[in-house]
């Protein structure tokens, strides 16, 4: 039995997806320890004890940074590219035991379950994660009980 949601997309809604995929995929981690180089160095020039190993430090950090930013900025801007072509952002979604179809102003697709990777599960949203680096984003509470459970079991078969 198929599961259909309409879900009214908004930039704040793809933000926060983006800002939560990056932040699973990247790690806790990574922005501790950027903040911890970050706290050595600001010490390192406070106390006066600048090196030139320092200065690698500071350049690698801020390379890092750029880069990351440069990754962060283009996905958000992909993200954000369907609201330029859509006059409408609402987009049905429906989950059948074949796959995921989407309808929205700008045509259809459907998806197979074999393309999904995982769920990454978050207290207001869901992102079906598929190809690896493309995710759907899901707000859960747009979605019927009946569809989640319908998601997680589907991806739980897969993972078997």
């Amino acid at each position: 039995m198929p599961h259909t949601a309409t879900i009214k997309y908004d930039r704040t809604l793809v933000r926060r997806a983006v800002n939560r995929y990056v932040v699973r995929r990247l790690g806790r981690h990574v922005f501790v320890l950027f903040g911890l180089l970050l706290s050595f160095l600001i010490y390192e020039y406070i106390s006066g004890s600048w090196s030139l190993s320092s200065t690698y430090m500071a350049v690698a950090l801020l390379v890092v940074t750029i880069l990351f930013a440069i990754a962060y900025f283009a996905r958000l801007r992909a993200s954000e590219g369907f609201f330029d072509k859509a006059d409408d952002p609402t987009v049905t979604i429906t989950f059948s035991e074949e796959g995921v179809t989407t309808e929205s102003a700008l045509g259809s697709s459907e998806l197979k379950w074999t393309i999904f990777d995982e769920v990454l599960k978050f207290s207001d949203i869901w992102l079906l994660v598929y190809a690896t680096s493309g995710y759907m984003t899901l707000p859960i509470e747009q979605l019927s009980e009946e569809c989640q459970h319908f998601i997680e079991a589907k991806m739980s078969r897969k993972a078997k």
